[in-house]
């Protein structure tokens, strides 16, 4: 992966559409604490902008100033309330869109990590297509703990997801 995204032009768009890839990189959910470990380093020895998302992480900076209302929520109607006001919330496509965009800044390439803490919360494949829908065009490659098939993903290599979007393997 290092090797492709220092490539000329990974960051810039490409062809008749010029459109701008995603990519995922999957793994097995048990080599999480590596696979951190290794964006860590790639972070630090590439010369490129890249910014790391972490789903979970951006999920609470979503609801800083609602924390304690979401508290009561999960305490008052259980975990199923708590995911069914989280969903309301974020079918606002510009809210989510909109804070995604900030948080990318300037950045030529965007990881997106933390995918199995933000679930069922925050579906990484509604996030990339919201933003596709907005014509976001910075590459994102999406640190997913699963398995793709080239058609779908797998959350943890079982957990099925519906919602189809285009993807190519980073490796």
């Amino acid at each position: 992966m290092e090797k492709r995204i220092n490539e000329e032009g990974f960051t810039a768009p490409k062809g008749i559409g010029s459109e701008i890839p995603h990519y995922v990189f999957d793994y097995p959910a048990e080599d999480e604490l590596q696979v951190r470990a290794y964006i860590q380093r790639l972070l630090q020895q590439t010369s490129l902008n890249i910014v790391e998302i972490n789903l979970f992480r951006f999920l609470l900076s979503l609801f800083e100033d609602e924390l304690d209302e979401l508290i009561e929520i999960s305490e008052e109607g259980g975990y199923e309330e708590l995911v069914k006001t989280f969903q309301t919330i974020l079918e606002d496509q510009n809210y989510i869109v909109k804070a995604f965009i900030e948080q990318a800044g300037d950045a030529e390439l965007i990881f997106i990590t933390g995918v199995g803490n933000a679930f069922p919360f925050l579906r990484s494949s509604q996030l990339l297509i919201k933003l596709s829908d907005n014509a976001f065009r910075k590459p994102i490659v999406l640190f997913y703990p699963g398995y793709f098939t080239g058609i779908e993903l797998r959350l943890f290599g079982i957990l099925r997801n519906e919602d189809r979007y285009q993807l190519s393997r980073i490796s």
